[in-house]
């Protein structure tokens, strides 16, 4: 079993040929579904076979009400803290004609999460093959899901995602980290590196091994977006190429990365082979539109990709 400590958030989507300049109003496409990086994780494990149950807070709005039902028609096992007085988190996302997005959050009952709610599913947590967290949620509960997750013995992953400088004893826990470029300089930041999320694209499988070296975290997968994927280990390195695709819709891809990781490797996979087809599931989930209900099964990769 997976266990995904997360968010949920409502994504509100607008689609336009190119981003609004400042001052510019442009006209677009509407469109809204289920997402938030936990979610969005948990679907994709799940697609993918990975018995993911997933500990998320919600408002006591028609936005909680929908996430409830909206679960329970696909499947997904969730185990919801209901916010009196909250509401629900939500995500304003622009895509452009290149499927690139720019997105702002409202985390709202996310960071309400809480540790109380986490310790109710203690024995869910211990009895996980595989423990993921984001940075989206309430931090104390994150941590409290991670010390249950140290004690049992249980690996876990944390998606640095957003980076934030409240989650260093998070990260420093974790057995797996996986940022992506901007992540990955904020991480090095912390550490006294001077590095800028743009040079992190340019620099070799090799320099970012290197580089990933001065985290406390063993192992460590950089997501790099068209570029695939470097996995360092205390054994060396490893740098994962992505299959040719059309992109539609890069939400969510380091997200489906992150769910096709955990449930890889809850299946007995070793971590670069969970690493490898982390980076194919990523690269079939941008060539659809949508982020949780657009996460890939599979057959959906067998039949792409063969």
């Amino acid at each position: 079993m997976i266990v995904v400590v997360g968010s949920y958030n409502q994504d509100l989507v607008w689609r336009t040929p190119r981003f609004p300049k400042a001052g510019e109003t442009r006209t677009g496409h509407f469109s809204q579904g289920p997402g938030g990086k936990g979610f969005n994780q948990a679907m994709a494990a799940h697609r993918l076979g990975g018995n993911a149950l997933f500990i998320a807070a919600i408002g006591d709005d028609a936005l909680g009400k929908h996430a409830i039902t909206l679960a329970e028609s696909v499947g997904l096992r969730c185990a919801w803290q209901r916010c009196n007085g909250s509401a629900t988190g939500n995500a304003a996302i622009w895509l452009n004609a290149d499927g690139q997005n720019q997105i702002l959050v409202d985390l709202a009952a996310n960071t309400l999460l809480s540790p109380a709610h986490i310790s109710r599913h203690t024995e869910s947590i211990r009895n996980a093959r595989i423990v993921l967290l984001q940075q989206e949620a309430n931090a104390a509960a994150s941590l409290a899901a991670m010390h249950i997750a140290k004690a049992a013995g249980v690996r876990s992953i944390v998606n640095p995602a957003p980076a934030s400088e409240f989650a260093a004893e998070l990260q420093a826990l974790a057995d797996i980290l996986s940022p992506n470029e901007s992540e990955f300089a904020a991480l090095l930041q912390a550490q006294g590196e001077d590095i800028t999320a743009e040079s992190i694209a340019q620099r070799d499988a090799g320099t970012l091994h290197a580089l990933a070296r001065k985290l406390p975290c063993p192992d460590t997968v950089i997501t790099l977006g068209a570029r695939g994927a470097v996995l360092s280990t205390p054994h060396g390195f490893h740098e994962f190429t992505p299959p040719k695709v059309s992109v539609k819709d890069s939400t969510g891809a380091g997200d489906c990365f992150n769910g096709a990781l955990a449930a890889e490797l809850a299946h007995g996979s070793a971590l670069p082979d969970a690493c490898a087809f982390a980076v194919v599931a990523a690269s079939c989930k941008v060539e659809r539109a949508g982020a949780a209900l657009a996460m890939p099964s599979r057959a959906d990769i067998t039949a792409r990709f063969g």
